[in-house]
């Protein structure tokens, strides 16, 4: 990603975590996932809901994952390479079995574009 397309993320990143600095829910199934969801909107950025697929790391130290969205219409499957943070993440969800992994980007849900990686609860 060149410089002003990490520089927006960066941008997007800290108004997502201004505005949800005070984000609370009286719903106790998913505290917060509808009103992140509007804030990230507002901002610019997308938000996906999947499940890992993979996630591994080659020889050259670069983490590989894949992320699996599946719709009524349609299963999108993203595979790239994330920064350590994300797959760390994405890992533990894989390790655990955890179903659903949301993400929130400035694009699509891969690499550089991520802002935020989320494990839901099932």
């Amino acid at each position: 990603m060149d410089k002003a397309g990490n520089s927006e993320l960066v941008e997007k990143t800290e108004a997502l975590e201004n505005a949800s600095a005070n984000l609370y829910s009286t719903s106790g199934a998913e505290p917060g996932r509808k009103q992140l969801s509007e804030l990230a909107d507002q901002v610019g950025l997308s938000s996906f809901i999947g499940r890992i697929g993979f996630a591994g790391q080659n020889s050259s130290g670069t983490f590989f994952v894949q992320f699996v969205v599946e719709t009524v219409d349609r299963t999108d499957v993203y595979a790239s390479s994330w920064p350590g943070w994300a797959f760390e993440l994405a890992k533990a969800a894989l390790l655990r079995n955890i179903k659903r992994v949301w993400v929130l980007s400035n694009g699509d849900p891969s690499g550089d574009n991520l802002s935020y990686v989320l494990l839901l609860a099932d």
